[in-house]
């Protein structure tokens, strides 16, 4: 669909490209985030003021975005796209056996976010279709996401292995970047 925003979410940045036309790169990635606004969060959970920076940045960057392409702010869809994206759906599911695409509410995202920030992460560790690998970087998930889908006004998006645009399939890079 034109106008249709495909974010891929990377450690280290974020690509957006808009489908018929436009790519930017985000300069933070989950791990970005995770060594900045969320480090060394008190008692193994990040602090309000971290999670609104968190949010901050991620609205910072993307408004940066906007002031050169207003277009950005009227897409209709965003799809999210890698393993950063099929994580957050595995934990909303609450299985580790997930088939994208599917498609999330923003109420959802917004559940589980308060559901992990509010636990430790020795507790946060139990969350069925959470990866150990991902126990910290699913904050800082939950915060791009949720900070783009409040910035554009969206209330749901989809969730995807590999960008719609791309016939490949291979987006194993971007979790690299």
């Amino acid at each position: 669909m034109s106008g249709e925003l495909v974010l891929t979410l990377g450690d280290r940045d974020a690509d957006l490209r808009m489908i018929g036309g436009g790519a930017w790169t985000l300069p933070t990635g989950v791990e970005t985030l995770l060594e900045s606004e969320l480090a060394d969060p008190p008692k193994g959970r990040p602090a309000p003021e971290q999670l609104t920076n968190a949010l901050g940045r991620v609205h910072d960057d993307l408004d940066e975005i906007i002031i050169d392409a207003p277009i950005v702010a009227a897409a209709p869809t965003l799809t999210e796209v890698g393993d950063h994206a099929v994580m957050l759906a595995r934990v909303e599911i609450g299985s580790d056996d997930v088939d994208p695409p599917l498609d999330l509410a923003r109420r959802d995202i917004d559940e589980v976010f308060r559901t992990i920030v509010a636990e430790p992460t020795s507790e946060r560790v139990d969350n069925p279709g959470l990866d150990p690998d991902h126990v910290e970087s699913i904050v800082a998930t939950c915060c791009y996401l949720l900070a783009i889908l409040r910035r554009l006004g969206l209330a749901t998006v989809t969730i995807t292995r590999a960008d719609p645009a791309n016939n490949t399939g291979d987006e194993a890079d971007a979790a690299e970047r």
